[in-house]
């Protein structure tokens, strides 16, 4: 006997599409407490958490790398999701363009006059606000097929 209701053939089960803005605030909520961590061990390991900006010294705070940890991934998956609305491909260039772009500013604490301990702390924050934002985009673009 069959059924000529197609949705009773078909058993395999559907993924629930998640929403795009459910993807970016889970991003950025998850790169503001890993980078807390990240800070904390750092300090916790003897880094000075302190860099010389415009010959002064500037002390890395908590406030600074959770604003951070916030605003950078909000920003760039947002604009990433608008253009995408446009051009779906964007949702993979923009995943190419995140990891290029914390690999690149990761380079920048090595070039700073820090302690080595402030600098590996700094790298990777840097980078895990990458790998969350390339995350955060490929959820979205698989939940959109």
């Amino acid at each position: 006997m069959t059924s000529s209701n197609p949705a009773a053939t078909n058993t395999a089960p559907r993924r629930r599409a998640l929403p795009a803005w459910q993807a970016v605030a889970g991003a950025a909520a998850l790169a503001a407490v890993v980078n807390l961590i990240v800070l904390y061990i750092g300090d916790a390991a003897g880094a000075s958490l302190a860099l010389k900006l415009n010959g002064k010294p500037d002390d890395i705070r908590a406030g600074d790398v959770i604003f951070i940890s916030i605003v950078a991934p909000v920003i760039g998956i947002t604009a990433v999701v608008l253009l995408a609305r446009w051009k779906p491909v964007f949702l993979r260039v923009g995943q190419f363009v995140s990891g290029a772009v914390a690999v690149l500013t990761a380079i920048g604490p090595l070039t700073l006059d820090t302690d080595g301990g402030t600098a590996a702390t700094l790298i990777t924050m840097h980078l895990f606000v990458g790998f969350v934002a390339v995350a955060a985009l490929e959820v979205i673009r698989r939940s959109r097929v």
